[in-house]
């Protein structure tokens, strides 16, 4: 029963999404904790995101075989830097899906993570992709999203 609600869930996802492809619900902004850093030393990329009113982004600290889909983050491979621990997801709200009756974290209005590197080379960028779902608290529709990201 529960694949079925899942299948059913994403068919949803998927029709929805046409009607609102060309709406930017969010808006990311990605920077570094020091421009100055050397080889060696650990840094953080800060990736913000502008949330439209009465909408939500999922979170990326729970897992997503739940329902909502959690936001990830891929990092192109790159030798001038090395991945540090997780991405972490700062102070996001928390609730129960009275659908799936399981916990889930999430943003409204502003959202920030952070992701550690140590650096091996100086000159460095920083590539990569965010995808996640947004949803609506007046209508409940979702539209899941792709978004490129490169820093310095």
């Amino acid at each position: 029963m529960k694949y079925i609600n899942l299948i059913v869930f994403f068919l949803s996802l998927s029709t929805l999404a046409f009607g609102q492809k060309d709406k930017e619900i969010s808006k990311w902004k990605v920077s570094v904790s020091n421009n100055a850093a050397k080889s060696g030393q650990e840094i953080e990329v800060i990736f913000f995101a502008d949330i439209d009113k009465n909408w939500k982004l999922y979170s990326s600290d729970f897992k997503g075989d739940i329902g909502p889909l959690p936001t990830t983050f891929v990092f192109e491979k790159n030798e001038a830097y090395k991945l540090v621990g997780d991405i972490t997801p700062v102070e996001p709200k928390k609730t129960i899906d009275p659908t799936w009756d399981v916990a889930y974290t999430y943003f409204t209005e502003k959202a920030q993570f952070r992701q550690k590197i140590k650096l091996v080379k100086k000159d460095f960028i920083v590539k990569g992709t965010i995808k996640g779902l947004l949803c609506s608290s007046v209508d409940g529709i979702c539209v899941p999203f792709e978004e490129s990201f490169q820093v310095n």
